[in-house]
């Protein structure tokens, strides 16, 4: 045995079973290959059949639909939290006039922007938010920022070289311009979209800084650049499964059609030829329940089968798609026929577990910091907001978490609060509202109904079922002199 047969030898002796090479490990394809490599192959096919499944599926759309009212809904709020009511106001004020005017094509608000973004990075693998300046004539009220949605279709990939040049202190790879330690310095884009049909040469992609951009993709590898579809590991299965589905319509009108088979001797006559009846039309036809007398002639129907596991593997199917996407079963199909509390409220919880992280390690930092930032900064050098040493912390707080069962789950958060396993404005942001507009607004209307003498059974200072008229007299008087100190 030379040398060369006993290393092949010894490499094929490995203490873990799937490292060994062998009939049963024959059908793996594995290469050393890093994130980058493999996505540069990738990444346009699997956009294009991605989009594909989306367009001409139900499934492909619910998926995105689902992610996104869940990570997204109507828009993660950035509200200021500074421990000054007045200068709280003064940025929300201005944050909300702002949000309506945000997108630079004047079509959407920053919500929707929101929503078309991550709708874009789910299917296409990532997409860009550009932050562009404009003229303080073009807005005088507002701050001078306008954001700007792309697919990442407009990152030109061609745009590579794995690397540097000598005396270049930077590369490329895949239309991302990269420094020291992997730092990013900008993007290279399309002036537009390279799938629309332009008239006439295409403009060279430009070099944008990578401050003036929300590159927004999922991160599954470390070092790595751009994303890939989430569609990517269930897009064979969603496949298979719409050409189960149309197998089995198939099946299904096959067998409908009922089918006879007429046997006669050569060159003798059809006995089912068209006759006339006593009307004078032509009969050319067995009508239902009609017993036909052919005379010596044989007639033979085809008996189609029943049989069918398309039920069983259609369900498998959708199942093993769902949980490659990250839902339940349920969400995906809208299917609640063995579903309980129990099994609904465990389902949501693993959900619920990928919703938070994919809006506080994907979104969040790649997307909201990023553009909370520039508005602050553009907000203080226009003056809309005066400069402070303390600066202005913000919170972001989430779409709503609907709940299984409202009286259950609430009864369980009241609990938690009152046993300090969570803060009242964790409570009250996780139904998606600003926690000090919500005391602002109980502060107003039952300052109005104690004035007006209304008691309410929704007053939370009072126990169930409400309190005596004099009490609510007492508050009314004391609120009515207070006023009148005023």
């Amino acid at each position: 045995m030379g040398i060369f047969e006993s290393i092949r030898t010894w490499l094929g002796k490995r203490d873990y079973n799937s490292a060994q090479f062998g009939r049963r490990n024959r059908s793996h394809v594995a290469r050393a290959t890093s994130a980058n490599a493999e996505i540069a192959k990738a990444i346009g096919t699997l956009r294009d059949r991605s989009r594909d499944f989306v367009r001409n599926s139900w499934a492909g759309q619910r998926i995105l639909d689902v992610l996104t009212s869940h990570v997204i809904g109507t828009g993660i709020m950035t509200v200021p939290n500074t421990g000054n009511d007045k200068v709280d106001n003064a940025y929300r004020l201005l944050r909300e006039e702002w949000e309506e005017t945000s997108d630079v094509e004047g079509v959407l608000d920053y919500g929707a922007q929101q929503s078309l973004l991550f709708r874009s990075m789910v299917e296409g693998g990532d997409s860009v938010l550009r932050m562009i300046t404009v003229s303080l004539t073009d807005s005088p009220r507002a701050v001078p920022l306008r954001l700007q949605g792309l697919e990442g279709d407009q990152i030109d990939t061609t745009r590579d070289s794995v690397l540097a040049s000598p005396g270049q202190t930077s590369s490329v790879r895949l239309g991302v311009k990269i420094g020291d330690w992997g730092l990013r310095e900008g993007l290279y884009l399309w002036k537009n979209h390279p799938g629309e049909m332009v008239v006439g040469s295409i403009d060279p992609s430009v070099l944008v800084d990578w401050s003036d951009l929300c590159h927004l993709y999922r991160p599954l590898r470390l070092g790595q650049l751009r994303g890939i579809s989430w569609f990517a590991p269930v897009l064979l299965t969603a496949r298979e499964i719409q050409d189960l589905m149309e197998a089995a319509i198939i099946q299904q009108r096959t067998q409908a059609t009922y089918a006879g088979f007429l046997k006669r001797a050569p060159g003798a006559q059809n006995v089912l030829a068209a006759k006339r009846d006593d009307k004078g039309d032509k009969v050319v036809r067995i009508e239902p329940g009609t017993i036909q007398d052919i005379g010596d002639s044989e007639i033979t129907f085809a008996n189609n089968s029943s049989q069918s596991v398309f039920g069983d593997s259609y369900k498998a199917g959708l199942r093993a798609m769902a949980a490659g996407a990250g839902l339940t079963y349920d969400q995906l199909t809208g299917d609640l026929t063995q579903a309980n509390y129990s099994s609904l409220r465990t389902g949501k919880i693993e959900f619920r577990r990928l919703v938070e992280q994919i809006q506080w390690s994907v979104f969040v930092p790649m997307v909201c910091r990023k553009v909370d930032r520039r508005f602050l900064d553009y907000a203080i050098m226009t003056d809309k907001l005066p400069k402070r040493p303390e600066g202005y912390p913000v919170d972001h707080i989430m779409p709503a978490i609907e709940p299984i069962d409202p009286l259950k789950d609430l009864q369980a958060d009241i609990l938690a609060v009152r046993s300090g396993r969570m803060s009242p404005q964790e409570f009250i942001s996780a139904w998606g509202r600003d926690w000090r507009k919500v005391v602002k607004d109980f502060d107003a209307f039952f300052a109005f109904a104690d004035a007006n003498n209304v008691p309410l059974d929704i007053d939370p200072r009072r126990p169930a079922g409400g309190v005596a008229p004099a009490e609510a007299g007492e508050r009314a008087t004391n609120a009515n002199k207070e006023n009148a100190d005023v």
